[in-house]
């Protein structure tokens, strides 16, 4: 038996059928439980459309001491001034955030259609009293509106200066900006002019064809501001990326917002635009699942992004020691949008060191004014065991033991075992990334993410020892070996 969906699902794929839009089961349930999609089939627009005529009597809230006007049937109950209340603690939420947020708006779409019933009912009954409490509510509700408008229209700033085609991102801001205006001026004024002019501003632009052509813009790769300004950015920052996620989702959201208050505040809208909408958003969080994974498993930061984060840190004359350095180098890699894993280390130059690489770019090693820095980034398909090398280490590295009875100098012995030729040798056993440095730890400042006891990519480091055997004697040296797997 075919399992039943809900009308939210129903509705959703049905319109993603025909656009023809991909959107996984995980998705349209995350949405599902974001969106009070029950309370939006309960919005209900005017039967007809608003008349002028003059406000001879105050409308009462139910229940109060003032009287009611029963006989006109559209008296305002305490819940719906409760709602107009609920839907302006959501916007200042928002407000404070700086943008429109799906997750915080989802389950308030019925009530903002309520809010735009309230205000029809306020002009096409009677003239309140400004002291009442529905008044009051939409006053502050307009305050919070007002204050939400202002910092988002700071983000279609951003998005104008990413998009492409510079006359839609014109248009998509002018029109919501123009259109939330209006919408505000039907809640202050209620009057029917103020309706006539947000219907006049709705009907030119529609939100649902803003929606449309902003959706088409982030299919592409050529027009998508967020991959814009991915590119842009050196290290691919979470930063860079949360921003961009947030800018989008807030117009599209705020779209949402529009075309909810204009089904109930307008006879011939219905909900066909909301419900497409809907699709549409629904449609962008899957993108932005997809987005995600790809800068998560893309290495297009490497090596060059951090290449120039490590040159950042060489020519940086405030940071004074290696623990200064590694400490500033880590902050900027953990800054990276990505699931693979770094280790860095940073030491003088004076130290004795060398490394084997397999190709140039799986590691960087930079060695500038008396300061080595190195930062590996593990592989995906390591070609060895986690157990293999730590055998490998065990045996071959751990406890090593080097004798030349002519050498007068133990450092000369020391530094003639650290010969490239030995270096490559190691690597190649290996099949990894070999980096070895004669000196103890608190000479070498280094910042790794924890690898636990999975078999996967990652890399080892280990302390050991060298024991030289030369003419005047035996002496011992720290060692500090990494295993880039």
């Amino acid at each position: 038996m075919a399992k039943t969906m809900s009308p939210f699902v129903r509705t959703i794929t049905e319109l993603a059928e025909k656009e023809g839009d991909f959107i996984s089961d995980e998705t349209l349930k995350e949405m599902e439980e974001m969106i009070r999609f029950d309370e939006i089939q309960k919005i209900e627009p005017p039967s007809k459309p608003l008349e002028s005529k003059p406000h001879g009597r105050f409308l009462g809230l139910v229940g109060n001491d003032e009287p009611s006007n029963e006989h006109f049937g559209m008296d305002i109950t305490p819940e719906q001034a409760e709602t107009i209340k609920k839907v302006c603690e959501a916007v200042k939420v928002m407000a404070e955030g700086g943008k429109f947020v799906c997750k915080t708006l989802g389950p308030l779409l019925g009530p903002i259609g309520t809010v735009a019933g309230v205000v029809v009912t306020l002009i096409d009954f009677m003239q309140p009293k400004e002291e009442d409490p529905v008044i009051k509510e939409l006053g502050e509700l307009k305050t919070q509106l007002t204050a939400l408008s202002e910092k988002v229209d700071a983000q279609f700033t951003d998005l104008k200066s990413f998009i492409v085609e510079k006359d839609f991102a014109s248009r998509y801001s002018t029109t919501m900006s123009k259109l939330f205006m209006y919408m505000i001026d039907t809640m202050t004024e209620r009057t029917k002019k103020s309706v006539d002019l947000f219907e006049e501003v709705y009907m030119k632009d529609k939100p649902q064809e803003l929606v449309y052509e902003m959706l088409a813009k982030l299919e592409n790769e050529m027009t998508n501001p967020l991959k814009w300004a991915m590119k842009g950015d050196n290290l691919q920052s979470k930063a860079t990326f949360e921003k961009w996620k947030g800018i989008l989702e807030s117009v599209l959201t705020e779209a949402l917002f529009l075309e909810t208050y204009a089904a109930g505040l307008l006879p011939s809208i219905g909900q066909h635009g909301l419900n497409k909408i809907l699709e549409k958003l629904t449609r962008f969080v899957e993108l932005e699942k997809q987005w995600n994974e790809y800068y998560l498993n893309t290495e297009d930061f490497w090596p060059a992004g951090v290449k120039k984060l490590v040159n950042e840190i060489h020519e940086n004359k405030g940071l004074h020691n290696h623990q200064d350095m590694v400490n500033a180098l880590w902050e900027g890699i953990k800054t990276i949008h990505t699931n693979f894993q770094f280790l860095a280390a940073v030491f003088e130059e004076r130290h004795i060191y060398g490394y084997y690489k397999h190709y140039e770019d799986q590691a960087i090693v930079s060695v500038r004014d008396g300061y080595v820095i190195m930062v590996y980034r593990s592989v995906k398909n390591p070609p060895r065991t986690k157990e293999w090398l730590q055998s490998y280490a065990k045996d071959h590295l751990m406890d090593q033991e080097i004798e030349d009875r002519l050498q007068f100098n133990k450092w000369s012995l020391v530094r003639s075992h650290f010969n490239q030729e030995n270096m490559d040798d190691v690597g190649k056993a290996t099949g990894t990334f070999f980096f070895a440095v004669v000196q103890y730890t608190e000479n070498i400042a280094t910042k790794h993410f924890f690898q636990g006891e999975c078999d996967g990519p990652g890399f080892m480091s280990y302390r050991g020892r060298i024991t030289a055997h030369y003419f005047l004697g035996n002496d011992r040296f720290p060692l500090f070996v990494v295993l880039g797997a």
